[in-house]
């Protein structure tokens, strides 16, 4: 594909994402000043609000892991905090139309470490899909929990359950491309079933983690903390599994903004449903930038292919006090 043409795509991407953000945006605006609205209370509670925020990255720090888990199937030796480092840098890339940035940030990132593109592409997609494809086998499992908006034999249900198949698919395509003799793709990876099988049940405790970080998002803005019953709960793993699926399947849309808060809000219905679809997008986003922030700026990794295993390992940023420093300084000298 010539330049010319993937800048023309990728405009036309960022403007159907706009377009799709802008759309949402002014059905929530409207929402938001609905008499509804005004006579419902609300009330912030903080300690909810920071424990669903650290349930979100608890989430992801498990689906970062069965990355690493990956990565060493293909006999690489990488560090999990390195791993799990370029995991969550990464997801900073979803919010580019397209989602291939959080590839392409992986590949960057394990840069030097004797991992080819290839490899750290291929297993990246595994991740994505195997986790993408166990949030949905909890959003169809859990369907009848999820609203009335959401069935399971609907387009949305059949949609659903089609997601469960991707890794499958992308076995079966990687088998049938080394077999009829195609050299690029002989060397591509292809993890042992038990693995994928094992990432898809180590998904789903993410995808039950992100539920109920949702009910904490609902609990720390509503006038009262709700009951977190056994139905409540699988109310709020449903949705959460079934939002943030709907938001990865619409490609152009940046890190499923629009189609996950209206889903959402499809889910809990009115203007209260706008409230929380957008305080789960900014506690989520917010830890999500402050986990990336802290893992590229305070751990240093060591990216020099030629190395000791055990300088493979990351360290802290530890400066040392100036006397120490001049220290170490004179004793170089």
């Amino acid at each position: 594909m010539s330049h010319a043409r993937r800048r023309l795509l990728l405009a036309l991407k960022t403007a159907v994402a706009v377009g799709l953000i802008a759309a949402v945006g002014w059905q929530f605006a409207k929402l938001l000043r609905s008499p509804e609205l005004a006579d419902h209370e609300f009330r912030v509670r903080w300690p909810y609000l920071l424990w669903a925020g650290l349930l979100y990255l608890a989430a992801h720090a498990l689906w970062g892991t069965f990355w690493v888990q990956l990565l060493r199937s293909q006999n690489a030796r990488l560090p999990w905090l390195v791993g799990v480092r370029a995991y969550f840098i990464s997801q900073i890339g979803k919010y580019v139309p397209g989602k291939a940035w959080v590839i392409l940030l992986r590949v960057g990132m394990l840069r030097g470490r004797g991992l080819s593109p290839a490899v750290v592409g291929v297993t990246a997609t595994y991740e994505t899909l195997t986790s993408m494809a166990a949030g949905a086998v909890v959003g169809v499992a859990l369907l009848p929990w999820a609203g009335q908006d959401f069935e399971l034999v609907s387009v949305k249900g059949f949609a659903l359950l089609g997601l469960t198949l991707l890794p499958l698919a992308l076995v079966v395509l990687t088998v049938a491309a080394k077999r009829v003799g195609r050299k690029r793709a002989a060397g591509l990876p292809r993890p042992p079933i038990w693995l994928l099988a094992q990432g898809i049940l180590q998904a789903m405790v993410g995808w039950a983690v992100l539920g109920l970080s949702l009910w904490c998002v609902v609990a720390g803005l509503s006038a009262e903390v709700p009951e977190l019953t056994a139905d409540v709960y699988l109310r709020h793993a449903a949705v959460a599994a079934v939002a943030y699926v709907i938001g990865f399947v619409v490609l152009v849309s940046p890190g499923g903004v629009g189609p996950r808060e209206w889903a959402i809000q499809q889910a809990f219905g009115g203007s209260v449903g706008v409230v929380i679809a957008l305080g789960l997008r900014l506690v989520w986003t917010t830890f999500e930038a402050i986990a990336a922030g802290v893992l590229y700026f305070a751990v240093r990794i060591n990216t020099n292919p030629i190395q000791h295993e055990h300088d493979a390992e990351p360290t802290l940023h530890t400066p040392l006090p100036a006397g120490e420093r001049a220290s170490s300084r004179s004793e170089r000298g």
